[in-house]
């Protein structure tokens, strides 16, 4: 598997107003923030870069000293979009909500590294798919339940406070307090699926943004474009394929045309843009389904013949021998290793 030299950044401005929600929260905000190496001034600027894995560890310290487990949904369920700083003014100045969450899209890599935002139609249902798939950043809780708030705010700002989601999905296991999930977002909630998301309608899609600004918009863009243009390297692309591929696993693995068809392409355009990149999709479905094996792998409760199912083997042979082939050891070997390897966290 590829390793990543630099570690993964996102704006400070997807932080803003964290103090004082410790402090409602009767926690120590040095204490917190200094047990992830991070200070109060980090987020002095919206534009400023931090640690994406010391912003995650922010908030599961945040949860842990104030008691308050659900602490990143309340504080995303609370957070206004403009507070997201550049892609929230792009998403509220924009003239729908389809624009909103498609410059959204176009733009999320300006605002945070090693992570996906995406749209996948299912008929005339729409997930709105999130998920940070920087490896060295196993808690990521906290991270998940506050930016699907956040996004949750984005619909609410052009559909009304009172709009819900037909269903929203997490992948870490359920908490111990998790029927507030469900009265926060009006909605249905499940743990442990494959990613993050959250459903709606396509009809919801042509709301109008109360707050549409092209001035603003035109002002805001080319910043986003400029530091998304520093990201277009072949690792972030191949990164953003593989998530798609995972996205897409079932019993059988994606095609090339299928996973042309998510970004809107064509299957010669997008073979294109593989053979530019120097890659091969045979080689990203490859590490898709190791790096999804090495998530599943760590749930005891997870029967292998499931695992094999998930990531696209009709057999668990065919998967063991996969998995033999990545890591030198077999499924059933790995597992009991994890399980007797203690863990440690690792900071920056």
């Amino acid at each position: 598997m590829n390793t990543i030299a630099e570690p993964s950044k996102v704006l400070a401005s997807a932080a803003t107003g964290v103090a004082d929600m410790i402090e409602l929260n009767h926690g120590d905000v040095d204490s917190i923030f200094g047990s992830t190496a991070l200070s109060v001034e980090d987020l002095g600027s919206p534009i400023r870069e931090i640690s994406l894995q010391q912003f995650c560890q922010l908030f599961t310290e945040a949860a842990r000293q104030t008691g308050n487990d659900n602490f990143g949904l309340h504080f995303g369920a609370q957070f206004e979009p403009k507070k997201l700083g550049a892609i929230g003014y792009a998403a509220i100045s924009s003239p729908t909500l389809s624009a909103a969450l498609r410059n959204m899209e176009t733009y999320f890599p300006a605002h945070q590294e090693q992570s996906s935002f995406s749209l996948i139609q299912d008929g005339d249902i729409l997930w709105l798919s999130y998920r940070i798939y920087d490896p060295r950043i196993s808690d990521r809780r906290q991270d998940a339940e506050l930016s699907m708030g956040m996004f949750w705010n984005v619909f609410r700002s052009a559909l009304g406070k009172g709009w819900s989601p037909l269903e929203i999905r997490f992948e870490h296991p359920a908490p111990q307090f998790d029927s507030e999930h469900e009265n926060v977002f009006g909605a249905p909630v499940l743990f442990g699926r494959r990613t993050n998301a959250m459903a709606f309608r396509r009809s919801d899609l042509d709301a109008r943004m109360p707050d549409q600004d092209p001035y603003l918009f035109s002002i805001i863009e080319p910043f986003l474009r400029s530091r998304c243009e520093l990201h277009d390297n072949p690792e972030t692309f191949a990164s953003i394929v593989r998530n798609q591929i995972k996205l897409n696993l079932s019993t059988t693995p994606p095609s090339l045309a299928q996973i042309a068809r998510l970004f809107g392409i064509s299957e010669c355009r997008f073979q294109n843009e593989l053979n530019a990149h120097g890659l091969s999709f045979q080689d990203l479905v490859r590490a898709a389904r190791q790096e999804l094996s090495l998530h599943y792998i760590k749930d005891s409760d997870m029967p292998l013949t499931e695992v094999a199912l998930l990531l696209g083997y009709s057999e668990l042979s065919a998967f063991s021998r996969a998995f033999r082939n990545w890591t030198g050891m077999s499924p059933q070997r790995y597992r009991r290793a994890q399980r007797s390897t203690p863990q440690t966290r690792t900071t920056e």
